[in-house]
């Protein structure tokens, strides 16, 4: 057990170095304290009539600008008549990444950037760190002047804002996503109370979640997507006719989504945002110039998402500062929008740009200059803000250098204790220069984005030196490689380049061969345990038909193409399906017990051959126990996977004993060779299964498998990552099963466990040492928030859930229970 606690050692001393790293990289932003006041003025600023007595802010979360504005995407057809005839004003909003929630809602109440830790901390339900309760805000200035705010939606606004800032509240949960409808009418069911007793609120916050989440779960061209247009479309229809000039209506997205439905990264879909402002006043001044002489909804087609004007999304802060006037939140680096100086005389005009670039010159720390004309001041502002958007983030530079040193140190020990072991022998070689590829890729920010690429030429690479040292074996070399290539055209896998054919779409647009081959996938862990008990059997067979049903259901529920014959099949199945009932529906409500079952039923599988593998190990026969529960934990990883993607399962079924043949036959004694082998495939399947180094391809679609609303984060967490990370989980599982197989007693285990973690470690040490070393170099980077800092984030969790939760905590229980 020497070298395992050495190994464990320097695991911790690694851990201990990249979280060190991490959060001197992402540092909780500094403020500026205290409440704005006007500063140009002030007197003059007082005796301002406000241009609007009430706001009521609608946030359609990931509302893309051409969900509101292009003709072929947007269903909001009461806006459009708005637009047209004046009574609304329509922007693109740029929202800064990571365009997620929490750091959105930041920026829109704040006028300040957002911080990259937000990104993180979004998916923490329990967090508190992020609240804005001491920070000025816009929502402060209204409780200020004694204004009434009443809030109805994301529950995300709830974490940021302290309870006692709002009147009435009624949160929703914001990461329930399996649900498209009941969390919007938790929100609209408050409507007609409301609008009719206009008098008891001066702020209305409505923040519907359904669009988002059917962009989760079916992407941005979902079939529910037009009916969710145009419900949201009657929600501001009903608004409007409800209220009178003097109400403002803001209606906009926290960020937009790519066309796969995800978001936080920082493609053109992601950060365009729709942004509207409306009431009846606004038809007595000109409209902005970009919509004079167009005709919404817009016929031609924007590749960057820009409709109409493109103003910052941060530029929401001053604007309604200005319009209800009051001092500009001390933390915004926002500019007004010049649009709505229209609504005030030229001088008072002059006095809002006045307050407005004297106060985002304090927070740069500039002297202020005078300049002749308000657009000369309103540029001079646009300088100040692109400066300060960039140099957002204070690095703690002491946490910086001791973690990227700590890490420098684990590595000259895990390598010292490498050569001690591995020697120089050909296998650590190759390891090595796997480290050092992967390593160097991590100065450029396009081998970032395009890291499944090197990944395939180091399989490939890996295939023919394998070619070159058992050229009899050609014909379980050319079945790996050709199982690997069909992987590697499912998905899109890279950030750079998006491919229309794709295997998983000609499948979606093909469902009867789709299905045939995820009932293929399922008879693979049958198959596996045909000669074990019949319990073991019988149970297997149990899994895999609920692991059907349960994808089936899913599907049919999510719109998906499911047989008819299936269909009809998973309908006679579920049951309490009436005659006068609608099927998806009574579907729907048993998904979460039929998931629930299903985990139930795998977790009582894993016990039974644990104690079936004991009776067996008295009796000196049988398998190992790894071999045993890998067909349960098999299915437990299709079981979390979409159902484009678990035909990959069966590509891996079939590509598994070629690989075990080839390292059979070519060094059955060398556990690194097998663990480096294991390595490339767990990175391979990861990109090919549509992952990227990118926040927005994170997947929430199978984190709330048999969860219901009242979840618990840290079950969600898991299910999240053991979705995301499946193929990985699968390769590392199978690897450390073949290893495992030759050697029976269990000192051999613990033993060859030992050596078998080396790989993975080396690697995770030679590679963080460059990207931390990156991350650092690069701190100012055009690509510094895009690129580099989700791809650090991506390592940390892969050290996390990969290195420790697989690699360190379940397989050693599983060698434990042996």
């Amino acid at each position: 057990m020497g070298p395992l606690v050495r190994i464990a050692g320097l695991l911790v001393l690694q851990l201990i170095a990249i979280l060190t790293f991490s959060a001197g990289f992402f540092p909780q932003k500094t403020f500026l304290k205290g409440d704005a006041q006007f500063l140009h003025l002030p007197e003059e600023q007082q005796d301002i009539q406000p241009r609007f007595e009430k706001l009521v802010l609608v946030v359609i979360d990931a509302l893309r600008s051409d969900y509101l504005f292009q003709d072929e995407m947007s269903q909001f057809s009461f806006v459009h008549s708005l637009l047209n005839k004046g009574d609304a004003w329509g922007y693109t909003a740029y929202s800064n990444p990571p365009t997620v929630t929490l750091p959105r809602l930041k920026g829109i109440t704040t006028g300040s950037t957002p911080n990259f830790l937000d990104a993180i901390l979004n998916v923490a339900g329990e967090d508190s760190s992020s609240s804005l309760g001491e920070q000025d805000s816009l929502l402060r200035q209204f409780r200020i002047k004694q204004k009434t705010i009443d809030f109805f939606g994301d529950d995300t606004w709830l974490k940021l804002f302290p309870p006692d800032f709002f009147n009435m509240v009624d949160g929703t949960n914001s990461f329930f996503v399996s649900d498209f409808e009941e969390v919007d009418y938790n929100v609209t069911r408050h409507l007609p109370q409301q609008l009719a007793s206009q008098e008891l609120w001066d702020v209305m916050i409505l923040h519907y979640l359904g669009l988002d989440h059917i962009g989760h779960k079916g992407g941005a061209f979902s079939k529910f997507m037009r009916p969710k247009h145009r419900e949201m479309d009657t929600v501001i229809e009903q608004i409007y006719n409800s209220v009178d000039e003097n109400t403002l209506i803001c209606v906009m997205g926290d960020h937009g989504m790519n066309d796969m439905g995800n978001h936080g990264g920082s493609s053109a879909g992601e950060t365009s945002s729709g942004m509207l402002f409306i009431s009846k006043k606004l038809a007595e001044f000109t409209k902005p110039e970009a919509q004079q002489n167009e005709h919404i909804p817009i016929k031609a087609k924007n590749e960057d998402y820009k409709y109409l004007t493109k103003v910052n999304q941060i530029d929401f802060v001053p604007t309604i500062a200005t319009l209800f006037n009051f001092p500009i939140p001390k933390n915004s680096i926002g500019v007004l929008i010049p649009d709505f100086l229209r609504l005030f005389s030229s001088h008072e005009a002059h006095i809002k740009v006045m307050d407005n670039y004297q106060q985002i010159s304090s927070v740069s720390g500039q002297p202020c200059e005078e300049f002749e004309t308000i657009d000369a001041h309103i540029s001079a502002m646009r300088e100040i803000q692109a400066r300060l958007a960039k140099t957002a983030t204070k690095y703690n530079y002491k946490l910086l250098g001791i973690g990227l040193i700590l890490l420098v140190f684990a590595t000259l020990g895990v390598s010292k204790l490498c050569l001690e072991t591995l020697h120089f022998s050909a296998s650590l070689v190759i390891l090595v220069l796997v480290c050092l590829l992967l390593s160097l890729s991590t100065f450029g920010s396009s081998f970032v984005e395009e890291e499944h690429q090197l990944w395939w030429w180091t399989t490939v690479g890996f295939a023919l030196i394998c070619f070159v040292k058992a050229p009899r074996r050609i014909g379980s070399i050319f079945v790996t490689l050709g199982g690997l290539r069909i992987i590697r055209g499912w998905n899109n896998s890279g950030q750079k380049y998006i491919y229309e054919h794709t295997i998983s779409e000609l499948l979606k647009s093909n469902s009867g061969w789709q299905w045939v081959l995820n009932v293929l996938t399922l008879l693979g862990p049958i198959l596996k345990v045909r000669e074990q008990s019949v319990i073991s059997i019988a149970t297997i067979v149990s899994l895999s038909a609920m692991c059907l049903i349960y994808k089936a259901s899913w599907s049919i529920v999510n719109a998906e193409r499911v047989p008819l014959q299936l269909q009809q099949a998973v309908f006679q199945i579920i049951p309490g399906i009436a005659n006068d009932q609608d099927p998806t529906e009574a579907v729907k409500g048993q998904l979460v017990k039929m998931a629930r079952m299903f985990f139930s039923l795998a977790f009582a599988a894993v016990f039974f051959e644990v104690m079936a593998h004991r009776r067996d190990r008295q009796r000196r026969s049988g398998k190992g126990l790894l071999e045993r529960i890998h067909p349960i934990i098999t299915l437990i990883l299709i079981f979390q996977t979409s159902s484009a993607n678990i035909p990959q399962f069966l590509v891996f079924q079939i590509v598994e004993p070629q690989i075990e043949l080839l390292w059979r036959r070519l060094s059955s004694s060398n556990a690194t060779a097998l663990m480096t082998v294991g390595l490339i495939l767990q990175h391979l399947t990861f990109f090919q299964f549509g992952g990227t180094n990118s926040i927005a391809t994170v997947s929430l679609t199978n984190a709330y498998n048999g969860v219901s609303e009242n979840y618990n984060i840290n079950v969600v967490g898991f299910l999240m990552c053991l979705s995301n990370f499946a193929p990985s989980v699968y390769w590392s599982c199978t690897c450390l099963k073949m290893l495992l197989q030759s050697h029976p007693t269990l000192q051999q285990k613990w033993q060859v466990f030992a050596i078998s973690r080396l790989p993975a470690l080396l690697f995770y040490c030679v590679f963080g040492c460059f990207l931390l070393g990156s991350c650092f170099i690069q701190r100012y980077h055009l690509f510094i928030w895009s690129v580099f800092s989700p791809k650090l984030c991506y390592y940390v969790s892969w050290n996390l859930f990969m290195d420790v939760m697989v690699g360190w905590v379940l397989e050693p229980i599983f060698i434990a229970m042996s």
